[in-house]
């Protein structure tokens, strides 16, 4: 049973959560994980290939506060989060047939940790033209950290401000423009917000 008032989930917690989407048999056919942010950097698990994909429906946003690894209770950060509407340019893996639920499990350690995000899975057109299933991590819009309104300019002040255990939220923001750019993925609103920090505009 899931408990809604603690901060973070424990391990039992999160194999049940995985375990309604994905179970330890496996769905039946390769396993893909989808990244649109830290995951396109440091994925942090193992995986046989990656694809440039696109999802539809979600889009790539800092939409959810955070007080903890990058941000702080005095300058909370902002983390990317899969929010509805409009399609999300990324990579996809393809996780090797051995241990796959092993590396779920470990990816919701690292995402799923603090309930912040709905795992999902959602069909992915990679850039070969194969439609598969992948694995992705949607903003809980009922969690008490989502925001949706805050502006480009709000995002980045916010974003420039944070620091925690793991390192500044604007490091984040760098490393994921850098991904993206690698990848000749154009996200706009990413790149106004970086403009803005970089060229201290804020």
């Amino acid at each position: 049973m899931l408990l809604k008032d603690k901060i973070t989930l424990d391990d039992e917690e999160l194999i049940f959560m995985r375990r309604k989407i994905i179970p330890d048999k496996g769905i039946g056919k390769d396993i893909y994980i989808f990244a649109y942010g830290s995951l396109l950097w440091n994925p942090t698990f193992e995986y046989e290939e990656q694809f440039p994909a696109i999802i539809y429906g979600f889009h790539r946003k800092f939409c959810m506060k955070t007080n903890l690894g990058r941000g702080s209770f005095e300058n909370p950060g902002l983390m990317l989060g899969l929010d509805k509407g409009g399609s999300c340019k990324g990579i996809v893996y393809k996780l090797k047939n051995n241990n796959q639920i092993k590396e779920i499990d470990l990816l919701f350690k690292r995402e799923m940790v603090t309930g912040t995000y709905i795992p999902r899975l959602v069909k992915t057109k990679m850039n070969n033209g194969n439609t598969v299933t992948s694995l992705t991590f949607i903003v809980d819009q009922k969690h008490e950290n989502y925001v949706s309104n805050l502006t480009i300019y709000q995002t980045a002040k916010l974003i420039s401000k944070a620091h925690g255990f793991l390192g500044s939220c604007e490091e984040y923001l760098n490393y994921t423009v850098s991904s993206l750019t690698e990848l000749n993925i154009i996200d706009k609103r990413m790149n106004d917000i970086y403009n803005l920090i970089k060229h201290k505009k804020i």
